[in-house]
């Protein structure tokens, strides 16, 4: 037996015994001692562009470091590339079609995370800097204490990150601690400190530019800097603040009186256009590897290795709603009985333990344009509506062939797709009746502050 299975096996038995301990004859029922549960969620953060996920820069060494000491996903995939209707779906593990309505997106689905830890005891606290997640667009459901610091984009992530240590500090084993801690940094406009930026401009490690269709984007190629762009320069410099954020997190978890008993989770919301296909940062955003695939990183800090097995790579398709039914088994808090309608989410503890290789069959996504894809962990497969045309165009993309998604080839296997197609074409009519079910419920939602309607058009929303 090899040191890796034997490693997974003592995994599994402990998350069993642990278990085991937990249940009698009744059924589960919730463990005498939880744990506490630190939530991370990054606006507009590829996979691609973290360390761990193989990106040159030297931009995120603690959560290169901390993944390296936990689980990683390696595909990990948003339903929706916008900030609102992700993080929705990472709060209530159900589809954003059925759990939120209008633009910008609010929240309507009551079970929520924060819920569900409150009816079990637990302290619930949150500081968010993007303003899609405004608590008067909903977000603020569950918790006892929701801070927003979106006003200003230039000390947003410190004061993220100052309310977290002070969380965590003042945090005590006799009541179990839910902190969600958002970051908008990498999301447009950028505001990097100028010691990140600097580090990326004098950084000797240049990534390639984005390819497309056999060559660069102009956009994303020409501007000045050390890296591909000015763009991407600020965007990575963004990224490593926020790094330096999770670091200071992470310290203040693993020398504190939680050391070993909290679950850290970072999650990023959705990718970034660099330019693959499109201009950089385009808003609605297409639904292509590069804003569909995020970093998904769960681990214990200063924890023993056993009750998440270290140094786990999981390769196949997951999706970021699985991450509240992920955490709470991890923590000893059982699901609701009843699950909401659209629930989408889906432990994936078995999947750690090598129970479930492949959790999901297929994922989808949409997006605000009226795009809808299927990804079956191999194939992606888009409709694309075409403004005056009823017919829409639909694209077929090989990822193990084609990873860089340049070539599409639905039209030489059309008919052989028909089952996928089908697939997609059933899960957009059921979506799109939730979305219109959700519109016609209950009195039209009032306007957004002029504040925050000002506060979302900087950041691209209309």
């Amino acid at each position: 037996m090899s040191a890796r299975e034997a490693n997974r096996l003592l995994a599994a038995a402990t998350l069993t015994a642990l278990s085991l301990a937990a249940c009698g004859d009744s059924g589960p029922r919730v463990p005498t001692e939880r744990s506490s549960l630190v939530l991370i969620t990054v606006s507009s953060l590829r996979a691609d562009h973290l360390g761990i996920y193989g990106y040159p820069r030297n931009i995120s060494p603690n959560l290169d470091l901390f993944g390296a000491s936990g689980a990683v996903f390696l595909a990990a995939l948003t339903p929706w590339p916008e900030t609102g209707r992700a993080a929705a779906a990472v709060l209530t593990g159900v589809d954003p079609s059925r759990s939120t309505r209008g633009e910008p997106a609010r929240l309507i689905e009551g079970s929520t995370l924060a819920a569900r830890l409150r009816e079990h005891g637990y302290r619930t606290l949150a500081a968010v800097s993007h303003p899609a997640l405004a608590a008067e667009l909903g977000f603020g459901s569950g918790f006892d204490e929701f801070r927003e610091y979106w006003g200003d984009a230039g000390t947003a992530t410190d004061r993220v990150r100052e309310f977290g240590i002070g969380a965590l500090a003042d945090a005590t084993q006799d009541v179990p601690l839910f902190l969600w801690l958002h970051f908008a940094a990498p999301a447009r406009p950028h505001a990097p400190p100028e010691e990140d930026l600097h580090a990326i401009r004098t950084d000797a490690m240049t990534p390639a530019g984005p390819r497309f269709r056999g060559g660069p984007q102009p956009t994303a190629a020409v501007a000045p800097g050390a890296g591909y762009g000015e763009l991407a320069d600020g965007y990575d410099a963004s990224i490593r603040s926020v790094d330096r954020a999770a670091g200071a997190l992470l310290a203040e978890v693993t020398s504190g009186g939680l050391r070993g008993r909290t679950l850290f989770v970072v999650a990023g919301l959705h990718g970034e256009s660099l330019g693959e296909h499109g201009p950089p940062f385009e808003s609605p955003r297409t639904l292509f590897r590069e804003t569909l695939e995020v970093p998904l990183l769960v681990g214990w800090p200063g924890g023993d290795g056993t009750r998440v097995p270290t140094e786990t790579r999981f390769g196949s398709a997951v999706g970021i709603a699985d991450v509240g039914p992920t955490a709470l088994e991890l923590i000893g808090v059982p699901l609701a009985e009843t699950l909401p309608l659209g629930t989408v989410g889906k432990s994936l503890v078995p999947a750690l333990l090598g129970d479930d290789p492949r959790p999901h069959r297929r994922l989808y996504a949409q997006s605000e344009r009226g795009l809808f894809g299927v990804y079956d962990g191999r194939l992606r497969m888009l409709r694309i509506p075409i403004p005056g045309q009823a017919a829409p165009l639909f694209a077929l993309f090989n990822l193990a062939r084609d990873p860089n998604e340049a070539a599409n080839v639905y039209e030489q296997a059309r008919f052989s797709m028909e089952p996928l197609k089908a697939q997609l074409e059933t899960r957009r009519i059921q979506t799109v009746a939730w979305q219109q079910e959700n519109e016609s419920a209950g009195a039209p939602d009032p306007d957004v502050s002029p504040e925050l309607g000002a506060a979302l058009e900087a950041h691209g929303y209309r």
